[in-house]
């Protein structure tokens, strides 16, 4: 077989040798003209036939037989012009829906690879413009080049480039993004379809201000009211069930008015945590591997009863970088698995902080197989570029002949050396008499372990420097990014916890964590639980993911804020503010939507009594400095006065009474009686001396 223009040519000696296909198939074929001829025969020489004009089941069976590697596919000129984009990636890891949800994985990778096509075909038109500008040629019309854009944009293939660009639309669709960045690609009847439905303005403003309501209604009551009005109006009822989930989503907006403004302080807010008066930081592969080497395991029985095996070997999982074999990362465990091979990723992760400082990721990395369905999103979190070996072809991956190696350099110089397993031949394995008698000095797991951690760091201070003077030094596009490292290789805490005053406060290690997020979304979502995902080595920040999965924040560790004043360092009065201009946002937000949907609830409400008027003694419940009064103008002048004594009455937020009128008036009174002359002072000791 060989290759003809850049196509695989076979003859047909080579076809009948295989037992393949007959002679007279063959003639068959020819004469049908299915077979394409390529070189014809004559004196001394062959006819060579096209391979991929062969039938489909002949054409397997020759790729299969002679093990023939696929040609590389050409790329267009558009394709080669397609770079990462890692703020794209982090953007749309970051964006969130209108009701706060995180983007579906399969979106971000389609925007993702839509920002690159869209930033490569602006880098054709630049370099066509320039080209053609310094021939002194006019550049060809928009029309025309994105005719052409689009045949290219159809030909990239969907598995590395999963777009939905538009046909017909691909210049409006350019010239959107141009504008408007990557927002421009994210659909907004996507959006639509995926908000929050809890119908119109008007009827969400009736629901959450009945749950407001300071009578602390609950949720039956709520549904009889609201429904009264459905009724009237026409809308879908809704059952006290359904009132009650609403209510639990909603609670950040409603408990200020249920519980008060000092309650609300108490128990929703962020809190400060004080601690007591003290005076005083280009191309990956990776396999799975037995090692060849034995340890001797013990096991007991119900009864009591010990077994000890002695041909026992543990399997590692190696991540190498392919640009000179260098292990970047490992993991070791009993048998391959995804948990090992996450735990292999995230050792790769470490590793290359310990190297250059951050966390990175490569920007291709290699994968087999292998539970491919589960092990799939781990991958596209490590790399933008998945490059799948090819199924039961061991030579398309590097790193077979480098367990060899390892074989041949470490593990045979050991004396718990096992050979090359069963598969191996006669003779090139272990004396098995020998290794049967001296069984008992076989090592144990975590002898053998700390073989194995020898094996890889002698192997990495060996290509060190090699590795290094390799590395370009930069990091920009490589960095990986806390929240995916976080959320695909992190710890969990084990188990749902919910937002408390102090943010969340995970167990790890045995100690109470305190974590903080100074997101409005975040706290809106208070009714939620949450799973914390953490590092290990570094927790100064965790990942929050949500009990349906569909938010994630990350949260910082939250500052310990001393409670005298003298301990205070500029950091923690810059902290302390930090803090309260964030209530002051959550507060404004509170109070916009109240203001918001009160007049909305009143117009819902008329023509119900009851409900009107339990609104219309609604106040919103962060007016600072000004009276608090009803939202409508006509209200009752006795209500206003009530309203206004009441809010005398109530302490502020530091707990002091304020110099209401009552103290006013008293002062007023008892300025007026005449005071007693003001008897002499008694003289101290020191004066009387």
């Amino acid at each position: 077989m060989e290759r003809v223009n850049g196509m695989l040519t076979i003859t047909k000696g080579e076809l009948i040798g295989a037992s393949l296909i007959t002679e007279s198939n063959i003639g068959n074929l020819i004469r049908r003209k299915t077979l394409q001829i390529v070189v014809r025969g004559c004196r001394g020489r062959h006819a060579q036939y096209a391979v991929d004009s062969l039938p489909e089941k002949y054409r397997a069976e020759v790729y299969k037989r002679f093990d023939v590697p696929p040609m590389e596919r050409v790329k267009s000129l558009l394709e080669q012009l397609i770079r990462p984009c890692p703020e794209a990636v982090h953007y749309y890891h970051a964006y969130r829906l209108p009701d706060g949800r995180c983007l579906p994985a399969d979106k971000i990778a389609q925007y993702v690879a839509e920002a690159q096509i869209l930033e490569a075909i602006s880098a054709y038109w630049m370099e066509h413009t320039s080209k053609r500008g310094k021939a002194s040629r006019r550049p060809m019309g928009k029309g025309e080049f994105f005719g052409w854009m689009t045949q290219m944009v159809e030909g990239l293939p969907l598995e590395e480039y999963p777009h939905k660009l538009p046909k017909s639309r691909l210049k409006e669709k350019h010239e959107a993004y141009k504008e408007y960045g990557y927002e421009s690609l994210i659909h907004k009847g996507y959006q639509n379809r995926n908000a929050s439905k809890t119908g119109t303005d008007d009827q969400t403003a009736l629901l959450l201000m009945l749950l407001a309501s300071p009578n602390n209604l609950n949720n039956r009551q709520v549904a009889r009211l609201y429904n009264e009005t459905a009724d009237k109006r026409g809308w879908d009822k809704l059952t006290a069930s359904a009132v009650g989930k609403i209510a639990k989503s909603k609670s950040l907006l409603i408990e200020a008015g249920r519980k008060g403004r000092t309650d609300y302080r108490l128990q929703v807010q962020t809190a400060i945590k004080r601690t007591k008066p003290t005076r005083a930081m280009s191309y990956w592969v990776h396999d799975g591997w037995t090692m060849e080497l034995y340890y001797q395991k013990t096991t007991e029985d119900s009864k009591g009863n010990t077994k000890t095996v002695y041909d026992c070997r543990l399997v590692v999982v190696v991540i190498l970088d392919a640009s000179c074999s260098y292990p970047i990362g490992y993991a070791i465990g009993e048998r391959e698995c995804p948990q090992l091979i996450a735990q292999a990723l995230r050792s790769a992760a470490h590793h290359t902080e310990e190297l250059f400082g951050v966390k990175c990721h490569p920007r291709e990395i290699q994968y087999d197989h292998y539970q491919i369905g589960a092990l799939t999103p781990l991958y596209k979190a490590m790399s933008n570029k998945l490059s799948p070996a090819r199924a039961k072809n061991a030579r398309a991956k590097i790193i077979e002949p480098y367990f060899s190696r390892l074989n041949k350099t470490y593990c045979q110089l050991l004396p718990n050396w096992s050979g090359y397993g069963i598969t191996g031949k006669k003779g090139k394995g272990t004396n098995k008499e020998v290794t049967s008698d001296l069984r008992h000095k076989i090592p144990t797991r975590p002898e053998v372990e700390g073989q194995i951690h020898k094996i890889f760091a002698q192997e990495r201070a060996l290509k060190y420097d090699e590795y290094m003077s390799l590395f370009d030094g930069d990091v920009t596009d490589i960095q990986l990014d806390r929240s995916i490292y976080l959320e695909h290789w992190g710890e969990t805490s084990g188990r749902y916890i919910g937002q408390s005053i102090y943010g969340l406060t995970p167990t790890i290690f045995g100690e109470v964590q305190y974590y903080e997020s100074f997101e409005q979304g975040f706290k809106q979502q208070r009714h939620q639980r949450w799973q914390v995902y953490y590092d290990p080595s570094d927790l100064s920040s965790v990942l929050a993911i949500s009990e349906d999965g569909q938010y994630k924040y990350l949260l910082e560790r939250k500052h310990l804020q001393p409670m005298a004043v003298e301990d205070q360092s500029a950091e923690d009065k810059e902290h302390l503010s930090r803090v309260q201009a964030h209530n002051r946002e959550i507060e404004d937000w509170v109070d916009g939507e109240w203001r918001r949907m009160m007049p909305l609830a009143l117009e819902a409400s008329k023509g119900n009594s009851v409900a009107q008027e339990l609104l219309q003694k609604s106040i919103t419940p962060f007016r600072r400095g000004e009276r608090k009064r009803p939202i409508e103008d006509d209200a009752p002048a006795q209500e206003e006065a009530f309203s206004r004594e009441l809010d005398d009455l109530l302490p502020d937020s530091q707990g002091q009474v304020k110099n209401n009128r009552y103290d006013r008036k008293l002062k007023h009174e008892t300025s007026s009686i005449e005071e007693p002359a003001p008897k002499p002072k008694r003289k101290s000791i020191l004066e009387r001396v």
